[in-house]
């Protein structure tokens, strides 16, 4: 093909043009200081609590419980602080192979504060047994933070946010998840799902890098990650990324508007390239979950064979982008902490493709063919 594939939308998703029409929009025309009593500074406040209203519209929340942070790495920093300081939390439940930033979090944060860490034992395609997770609230006697994220960066395996929040609620333990993967994808009622904290980033969903949100259930009980200015109600000192702001807002409006026919399409993607790869000779098999998974994302297992060696590069030669894990990993060949744990010491590769609704069938096709040739050496 003419252009180049891209099959990397996990680690990042492009900007869709209404998106960049609103960049451009408010750049232009809106530069107050949002802390500023002024015309200017009252229309840019205003943009930003617009903003916040879309967002917590498509949350089933209230204004009062989002916040605009810079990404979901801040947002998972500011919520696992924020459950040991101020919540008192003593006892994490999570998994090994949660995204690095909740893990490097929670070791930090847990060591400071002497808070004991439980790590739940995932299957090999990522999915938790929800009744290790009962035996395990059961033996916690102080305060507990539940952290899993909804969709696995890498795997795109999917826990049940409802069963999940259920459990929590009846122990009496808070419950994060991790969304970003899942935020336009997915219909997120937090007040139905009775969830205490999430996260989202905008570039996963066609927006720009460097904005993001947090959803906090109990905002007073919350203490700032950084100190300064009464920004976000006191809660996240800055000057707030006005641009940023509006561009998630209008991202996010158009992902509702269109979730369900783009989660259609990713869903025949999806199941077009498994069916593909199933009724080639290629030796493969899938670290991706046939039932529970978010369809943006499929991994799999290229066993180790002659042509494998460099085949992410090659891949890239003939024009495809793809990924063998989280982009918080990249410039390395070696496999992400996810895969060593659902795979450890195996010789072959796995590679995450993830698409978005810009892909096409035609698509699947070429890379397939590109695929076959590389590996049939």
């Amino acid at each position: 093909m003419s252009q180049r594939i891209y099959f990397d939308n996990a680690a990042t998703t492009p900007l869709l043009p209404e998106v960049i029409q609103t960049i451009h929009e408010i750049a232009g025309t809106i530069y107050g200081n949002p802390s500023s009593i002024h015309r200017e500074g009252v229309t840019a406040k205003n943009l930003i609590e617009e903003s916040r209203r879309i967002l917590s519209n498509y949350l089933h929340t209230s204004p009062a419980q989002v916040f605009f942070t810079s990404c979901g790495t801040e947002s998972n920093n500011m919520i696992i602080k924020s459950a040991i300081k101020d919540h008192h939390v003593k006892t994490i439940i999570s998994s090994p192979i949660e995204h690095s930033c909740v893990l490097n979090a929670i070791n930090q944060y847990a060591t400071e504060n002497n808070v004991q860490v439980i790590y739940l034992e995932p299957n090999g395609y990522g999915l938790i047994d929800i009744q290790e997770l009962e035996r395990q609230l059961d033996q916690c006697q102080h305060p507990v933070l539940v952290s899993l994220m909804h969709t696995n960066n890498e795997l795109g395996s999917t826990i049940s946010l409802e069963e999940i929040s259920t459990i929590c609620k009846s122990k009496n333990a808070l419950f994060h998840s991790d969304t970003v993967q899942s935020i336009g994808l997915y219909d997120l009622d937090v007040e139905t799902l009775q969830i205490d904290f999430i996260s989202g980033s905008a570039h996963k969903f066609f927006g720009p890098k460097g904005i993001g949100f947090v959803y906090i259930k109990n905002p007073v009980a919350t203490k700032p990650l950084l100190y300064g200015g009464s920004q976000e109600r006191n809660l996240r000192a800055g000057t707030e990324n006005i641009i940023g702001i509006a561009a998630l807002a209008k991202a996010l409006e158009l992902s509702t508007i269109h979730r369900e026919q783009r989660f259609n399409h990713l869903l025949q993607l999806n199941q077009y390239f498994r069916t593909s790869l199933i009724n080639s000779n290629l030796k493969i098999t899938f670290n991706t979950h046939e039932y529970q998974f978010n369809p943006k994302i499929l991994n799999v297992y290229f066993e180790n064979q002659p042509g494998l060696e460099l085949i992410l590069m090659n891949l890239d030669i003939h024009g495809i982008a793809v990924s063998a894990g989280s982009a918080c990993s990249s410039g390395t060949e070696k496999s992400s902490h996810v895969i060593e744990y659902i795979r450890p010491g195996s010789l072959g590769k796995s590679i995450r493709f993830s698409f978005s609704h810009l892909n096409t069938f035609e698509e699947i096709d070429y890379c397939m063919n590109v695929l076959k040739k590389l590996l049939s050496k």
